[in-house]
């Protein structure tokens, strides 16, 4: 953990889930570029220090701070708001980024993994907004993103721990959004389709990658830069009047036929 910057640009920080990985990444490096301070949350605690060190110059570095956190325990969450308030530090914008998968079959299930996948998905955007909500209606500014899967419209085969969390998370922004509206906060959901970062390379064989973009529209995987983009109109002012959306950054992956 690095020492919080003496510097509150804009209307206050970005605090941003799943910090580290692909898309918060490069979703960390785009609201830096635009002068938004960034506390990075991420369970993986042990690879901060390198994901720093390795993605970041010093520049960026100065505006970045990061937390490790398991944001399916609501005692965390809560203790961390705590702790940044007591520091001063006014979250303004919440990108709800950390998911996880968990396919298996419905008579194969187990309980453990299904709680684990609602719990990171679902309770986890909720613990977050509970958490931060408050103090951006105090402010009378907010900006809220979370982020669903077109496993919540058309789910794979065995997914549907998955499936179900993320429809929950489709229908909660809604919720959400209108609970929050007439206090300037807006609400909204991004929903990603295969987007090519490295980590999700590792995992992967080149022939399941030809086999996903045959399937998209526009042929090929998304970059988590045009994750980014679309993340970056969300907080702006420019999305001022835009609340309870979903957004399909997907390739097409959503349109019928």
């Amino acid at each position: 953990m690095s020492a919080i910057q003496n510097r509150e640009p804009k209307r206050g920080y970005a605090l941003i889930t799943g910090a580290i990985g692909g898309l918060g990444t490069a979703m960390t490096k785009q609201l830096i570029s635009e002068g938004i301070a960034v506390i990075g949350c991420d369970r993986k605690a042990d690879e901060l220090d390198a994901w720093r060190a390795r993605e970041l110059d010093e520049e960026q570095s100065k505006m970045v701070t990061l937390f490790p956190l398991d944001i399916t325990k609501e005692e965390l969450v809560q203790e961390l708001a705590t702790e940044l308030e007591q520091r001063g530090i006014h979250i303004a914008y919440l990108i709800n980024n950390a998911g996880i998968q968990g396919p298996g079959k419905a008579w194969e299930m187990d309980t453990k993994t299904w709680d684990r996948v609602v719990k990171v998905n679902m309770y986890g955007t909720f613990f977050l907004c509970r958490a931060f909500s408050k103090a951006m209606v105090e402010a009378g500014f907010g900006r809220i993103l979370n982020f669903a899967s077109l496993a919540a419209y058309n789910p794979p085969k065995d997914w549907g721990s998955y499936a179900a969390a993320k429809a929950g998370v489709l229908g909660y922004t809604r919720s959400l959004a209108l609970d929050l509206a007439p206090n300037g906060v807006t609400v909204n959901v991004i929903v990603p389709g295969l987007i090519m970062h490295e980590g999700l390379r590792e995992t992967i064989t080149d022939r399941f990658v030809e086999k996903m973009e045959a399937a998209v529209p526009m042929k090929r995987s998304g970059k988590p830069e045009e994750i980014a983009a679309a993340a970056s109109f969300f907080m702006s002012e420019g999305s001022s009047f835009v609340t309870g959306q979903t957004m399909h950054v997907n390739g097409g992956m959503f349109l019928p036929g």
